[in-house]
C-alpha cells in the first residue's frame, strides 16, 4: 500500500466507523447535548463534513470553502462554532447527512488524483500545529474524524446504546 492508498484507507476506515456509530442513534436525539456546551450528534456530523472541506478542499487544493458548502454551513459547524441544542439553528438532519456523505465522496475523488510529490507539498493557508504537508492535512482529517467519532460513541453510551463490536 503506497502513501496515497494509505491516506484514502484511513479516511474510509474512519468514515465507516463514524457511520456505524450513527446507525442506531434516533434522529429525534441528534440535538440532545450530552452536557452544556458539548456538541450533540448533529453538530458532530456537520462539523466533520465542514472540516473535510477546510482540511482537504481548501488546504490541499486551494478551493474556496463556498465552492463546496454554503457559508452558513461553515458558520454553523466550522472551527470555532458553538453547538446549541435548538434544532432550528441547524439545517435539517437530511441535509446534514447529505453534506456529510457528499463532501466525503468529493474529498476522496480529489485525493485519488494526487501524486506523491503533491502529497509532500506544503499546505495552503496559515500554519497548523498538526501538519505542514498536504499528506499531513489529509491524515489529520482522518484523525479528526476518529476524535469526533469518539464523542459520538460517548453520546451513544450515555443514551444507553451498546458499544460497537
Amino acid at each position: 500500500m503506497n502513501k496515497l492508498e494509505m491516506l484514502i484507507d484511513r479516511l474510509q476506515v474512519a468514515r465507516t466507523w463514524t457511520k456505524g456509530l450513527l446507525t442506531d442513534v434516533e434522529e429525534s436525539r441528534w440535538f440532545d447535548p450530552p452536557a452544556p456546551g458539548v456538541g450533540h450528534v448533529a453538530w458532530q456530523v456537520g462539523h466533520l463534513a465542514s472540516s473535510q472541506v477546510a482540511l482537504i478542499h481548501v488546504r490541499c487544493f486551494g478551493r474556496e470553502y463556498t465552492q463546496h458548502a454554503p457559508e452558513r454551513f461553515r458558520q454553523t459547524f466550522g472551527k470555532g462554532s458553538t453547538p446549541v441544542a435548538d434544532p432550528t439553528a441547524y439545517p435539517p438532519i437530511s441535509e446534514i447527512r447529505r453534506m456529510f456523505d457528499q463532501l466525503h465522496r468529493e474529498s476522496i475523488d480529489l485525493i485519488r488524483g494526487m501524486t506523491d510529490a503533491e502529497l509532500d507539498e506544503p499546505t495552503l493557508g496559515e500554519a497548523h500545529p498538526m501538519f505542514t504537508t498536504k499528506a499531513g492535512a489529509i491524515g489529520t482529517a482522518a484523525i479528526h474524524e476518529t476524535f469526533h467519532g469518539g464523542q459520538i460513541a460517548l453520546i451513544r453510551r450515555l443514551a444507553g446504546k451498546k458499544p460497537l463490536r
